[in-house]
């Protein structure tokens, strides 16, 4: 995987709202928790929701399509869209990359691009 600069300042992302950004070819939503942040794949794993316009609650991000929930930390299933708590159920962990401020400035871990 390659850092990456978002261009993105650290001062311009709330708490608790995730934000999304493009790298490369991936679309991320960006979240920030006290001083960490995280990069969370774009697309929800059930049904492709755009993470970005979801909510943060308890430690969760919650997809506003269907509710899926997965934790901040890892990027695990915490409720699937149909209450279903895990193990059980059938969607996926959401891929999360590492994030850092480098200069004032968001940068993400992401795999590269593969070639065009």
């Amino acid at each position: 995987m390659t850092w990456r600069a978002t261009g993105i300042a650290a001062s311009e992302i709330p708490e608790a709202v995730p934000r999304e950004l493009v790298v490369g070819s991936r679309t991320l939503a960006l979240v920030r928790t006290g001083d960490t942040f995280r990069a969370f794949d774009g697309a929800c794993p059930h049904q492709g929701g755009p993470l970005a316009e979801g909510t943060i609650d308890q430690g969760r991000l919650v997809c506003p399509l269907h509710g899926a929930a997965f934790a901040i930390e890892s990027g695990a299933v915490v409720a699937d869209p149909f209450g279903i708590e895990p193990p059980e159920g059938g969607i996926v962990a959401v891929p999360v990359f590492p994030a850092r401020v480098v200069a004032g400035v968001v940068e993400v871990d992401v795999p590269d691009d593969p070639p065009g």
